[in-house]
Order: structure tokens, then C-alpha cells, then sequence
């Protein structure tokens, strides 16, 4: 399994390739967004953008939390969502964690400022919103590869068709409890703690 992420899904997924017709970002509006993170240079933040997005907008994925304080667009084609079963995961979520991992970069924010962030571990934030603790997005910290990639919630989206189970993550960590049919890859938790561990470690 490969950390070369540049577009590419660093579960081994394929690469998605995005849109370069973003809008221009108003300054004195990106400036008020108090929960942009620090650690995320700005090649690996969302568009910020003023007005909330609609459903749909532009024929592309969009999504928002429940109370729509938070909305956005998904400007790369995504297809594959991840059952993520880790304890960390379904305790952030309620349930197990379905997901869409996509490049920061390649989506549009509506009130990112409106983010919560709670770390989970060394390894990736989660992010809520303020108002109504909708878990919206977990974004990675380490390793660097990771950096700037996002796992967006899956159930935020306004329209699911077409999208494919492609993966059980941290497998071995599902409880009995559920079960999904079909057949897909599943990755062990320990195939994922080798994929986040730092080179040096």
C-alpha cells in the first residue's frame, strides 16, 4: 500500500482528478474564518466561500451539516465511501463511520469558521459543527502524505446515488452487532496504524 496521496486515495482506490475552475476567494471573508487550522498551509485548505452552497450546486457533490450552518461542494469526482469500524471512529460518529476521503484543496467551505475541532489522536481532528455537533469532516495531521487530505461524513451529502462501498477499515475492530452484505477489501487495523506510523518511529 502506497502514502503517495498526490490525488490519488491513499487506501489504494484510484486517483480522482479535480476541477481547477474554483472561484475567487474574498479575502476580508477567509480572514474571518478563526477555525482555519494552522498546521494546514494554504495549498491544503478548502476554497472558503461566502454564500452557503445549494444542493447540488453546479452538478457537482454537496453536502452540509443539520443545521446548515455548514455546507459544501465537492469540486473532484468521488465514488468510493469507507466503513471506517475503529473504536475511535464509531465513538465520533454514533455508529459506524462512513466516509469519503478527498483532498482539502479539492472542496469549497461554507462557514469554516463554524468547525469545531477535537483531536483524536496524533494523527487527525475531528470537526463538528458548533451549533448542531454534526461530525462533518476528520482532517489528517500526520503522516505527511496525509497532510491535507480530509474524510468527509458520508450521511452529510445531499444526493448518494452512485456512490459504492469499497472498503471495511480497521476490519478486524467491527462488533458483532452489524454486518454489511456483498463482498469488498478489508484492511486490519494493523495495516492502518503502518500506513499512519511516522517513518522515524
Amino acid at each position: 500500500m502506497t502514502n503517495d496521496t498526490n490525488g490519488k486515495c491513499p487506501f489504494g482506490f484510484g486517483s480522482e482528478t479535480p476541477q481547477t475552475d474554483a472561484a475567487t476567494i474574498e479575502p476580508s471573508y477567509a480572514s474571518r474564518h478563526a477555525a482555519m487550522p494552522s498546521a494546514m498551509s494554504r495549498d491544503q485548505l478548502p476554497e472558503l466561500v461566502k454564500d452557503p452552497v445549494e444542493p447540488g450546486a453546479d452538478g457537482l457533490r454537496t453536502g452540509r451539516c443539520l443545521c446548515g450552518n455548514v455546507s459544501f461542494q465537492i469540486k473532484s469526482p468521488v465514488g468510493k465511501v469507507f466503513a471506517n469500524h475503529d473504536v475511535l471512529s464509531r465513538r465520533r460518529s454514533g455508529g459506524v463511520a462512513m466516509t469519503i476521503m478527498v483532498r482539502a484543496a479539492t472542496t469549497a467551505f461554507h462557514g469554516w469558521g463554524r468547525l469545531v475541532s477535537y483531536p483524536l489522536s496524533e494523527h487527525e481532528v475531528s470537526c463538528f459543527c458548533r451549533t448542531c455537533g454534526t461530525p462533518v469532516l476528520v482532517r489528517y495531521l500526520q503522516p505527511e502524505a496525509m497532510q491535507g487530505m480530509i474524510s468527509l461524513s458520508a450521511g452529510t451529502l445531499d444526493d448518494s446515488d452512485g456512490l459504492q462501498l469499497a472498503a471495511d477499515i480497521c476490519s478486524d475492530e467491527k462488533p458483532d452487532y452489524y454486518a454489511f452484505e456483498g463482498e469488498r477489501r478489508g484492511l486490519p487495523s494493523e495495516e492502518v496504524r503502518a500506513m499512519f506510523a511516522r517513518p522515524d518511529a
